[in-house]
C-alpha cells in the first residue's frame, strides 16, 4: 500500500497498514443518546418498532408505568437509562444489538 509524502507516494511500512486495518475494525462510537425520532426510526427499520408496546405491557407494575411514561413522552433515549436496559431484552436484544441500534438511529 502507498501514502502521499510531501506529494509523492511512498510505500507504507507494515506497521503502518497493521494501524490502518486496525483502525478500520473498530465500531464507532455508541452515542449517549438520540432522539426519540430516531430511536423510532431505527427500530423500525430493524422491524422491532410493533413490538415496543408489547414488550412494555408485559412488564410488571410500576415498571410498566415508567416504561410507558418514557416511550410516550420522551423527547430523547439515553443508552444507559433504566428503559432501555429493561425493554432491549424484553425485545430480544442483547447489550451489542442494542449498542448497533443506537449508532444507526444517530445517523438517521
Amino acid at each position: 500500500m502507498m501514502k502521499m509524502v510531501d506529494g509523492k507516494l511512498v510505500p507504507m511500512t507494515a506497521e503502518e497498514i497493521s494501524q490502518m486495518e486496525s483502525d478500520a475494525a473498530v465500531p464507532p462510537a455508541v452515542p449517549a443518546m438520540v432522539t426519540m425520532r430516531q430511536a423510532r426510526l431505527a427500530l423500525l427499520g430493524a422491524g422491532l418498532l410493533a413490538s415496543v408496546d408489547t414488550a412494555i405491557n408485559a412488564m410488571p407494575e410500576p415498571q410498566k408505568s415508567a416504561a410507558r411514561i418514557e416511550w410516550d413522552y420522551s423527547s430523547a433515549v439515553q443508552r444507559h437509562n433504566g428503559f432501555v436496559q429493561q425493554l432491549g431484552p424484553a425485545l430480544g436484544l442483547s447489550e451489542s444489538q442494542i449498542d448497533d441500534l443506537f449508532r444507526v438511529a444517530v445517523t438517521l
